[in-house]
C-alpha cells in the first residue's frame, strides 16, 4: 500500500483533533480555520478506508482503529522531531541533553541525592528532568520522548532486559503524631478504626489489591477517607490528622513533625525502583547515570528473568 501521500502535515492533523479531541480546539492549534481542517481529515479517512474519528453533536472520539492510527502517526511525528534535534546538535556540535523521566518519590530518593556527584563528574552531560507516573513515562520512553525513565514496578509485562533495578525498600506506616502510637512496629488491626488515605486504584492496581489483602487478612476492612496521587499531598493529609497512610520507608526521612513512621508487622510486597531504557547508547551519559544510581547495588546487569 503506498501511503506516500499521508506527509507530516497530515499527521499533524491526526494528532493534533485526537490530542484535543475538538475541531475547533485543534483548528486553533493549527493556525487554520475548522472547515478546511475538518475537510482534511474527512479526505485522509477517505483515502484510509476507515473512520478515525467518531463524531456526534457533542463530542468527537477515536475508533479503535483511529486509536492504533494515532500510536503509529505521533511515533512519526516524534521520530522526526528527534532527528531535526540531532540534525541540528550535528550542525552545531552541541550535544544533546538527556532525556530523564522519573516518578516524584524517585527524584526525592535517587535523583536529588546524587544529581550534583553526576554533573561534577560530568559537566558536559545536561540532564532534561521531566515528572510523571509509570505509566505516563513509558508511554513516553516508547513514543522516544525520553531516553530513559525511573519508575516504579510491582507486577508487570515489561521486557526485563529493559529494566535496571536501583532500589528495594519496604512500606511504613504514616500516622498523625498525635494518635499516640508509641510501638515499635504495630499491626494493621490496631488501625481497624482509623480513617485512611490511599491512591487511586489505576496507579498501582495489583500493588493496590495486595496492600488491600493483607487489610484482609488482618479482618481490617480500612475507613477509607481520602485518595489522592502524590506522597507530598498524602504527608500533608496525614500531618493534618485526616488519617494514616502506607507509604515507602524512605518518607520518613521527610521533615515532619507531625507523623511518625512505624514499621507495618505484615509482610507487604517491596517498593521497586527501576531505570527503564530500551538502549543505553541513545546517550552517552546514560551508562554514567546508570552506574551512579545503582552504585549500592554495584552491578549494572538486568535484573534475573
Amino acid at each position: 500500500m503506498n501511503i506516500d501521500w499521508l506527509d507530516l502535515r497530515k499527521l499533524r492533523y491526526l494528532v493534533t483533533v485526537a490530542q484535543e479531541l475538538s475541531f475547533s480546539k485543534a483548528a486553533r492549534r493549527l493556525n487554520m480555520a475548522q472547515p478546511p481542517l475538518s475537510q482534511q481529515i474527512k479526505k485522509i479517512e477517505q483515502q484510509l478506508g476507515f473512520t478515525v474519528f467518531e463524531r456526534s453533536t457533542r463530542q468527537v472520539s477515536l475508533t479503535r482503529r483511529g486509536e492504533r492510527l494515532i500510536q503509529h502517526a505521533d511515533q512519526v511525528l516524534e521520530s522526526h522531531y528527534a532527528l531535526m534535534r540531532y540534525l541540528g546538535a550535528e550542525q552545531s556540535g552541541e550535544l544533546l541533553p538527556l532525556r530523564l523521566g522519573a516518578i516524584g518519590l524517585a527524584i526525592d530518593v535517587l535523583i536529588a541525592p546524587r544529581i550534583a556527584l553526576f554533573h561534577q563528574q560530568h559537566p558536559d552531560y545536561l540532564i532534561d528532568l521531566e515528572e510523571g507516573t509509570t505509566q505516563q513515562l513509558i508511554s513516553q520512553c516508547h513514543a522516544q520522548l525520553l531516553d530513559a525513565a525511573i519508575i516504579r514496578l510491582h507486577q508487570h509485562a515489561l521486557s526485563d532486559e529493559h529494566l535496571y533495578l536501583l532500589k528495594k525498600e519496604p512500606y511504613v506506616l504514616a500516622v498523625p503524631r498525635a494518635w499516640q502510637f508509641t510501638t515499635s512496629e504495630l499491626c494493621l488491626s490496631a488501625l481497624a478504626r482509623k480513617p485512611y488515605i490511599s491512591y487511586p486504584r489505576d496507579l498501582h492496581p495489583e500493588l493496590y489489591d495486595e496492600i488491600n489483602q493483607a487489610f484482609a487478612i488482618a479482618h481490617v476492612r480500612p475507613k477509607l477517607v481520602q485518595q489522592v496521587k502524590t506522597k507530598s499531598a498524602t504527608l500533608a493529609l496525614v500531618a493534618n490528622q485526616v488519617g494514616f497512610a502506607i507509604v515507602p520507608a524512605s518518607l520518613s526521612e521527610s521533615d515532619s513533625r507531625h507523623i511518625d513512621f512505624i514499621p507495618i508487622k505484615q509482610t507487604l510486597p517491596s517498593v521497586d525502583y527501576y531505570l527503564y531504557c530500551r538502549d543505553l547508547e541513545r546517550h552517552p551519559g546514560l551508562r554514567a547515570l546508570l552506574r551512579l544510581l545503582k552504585e549500592e547495588l554495584n552491578d549494572v546487569t538486568p535484573p534475573a528473568r
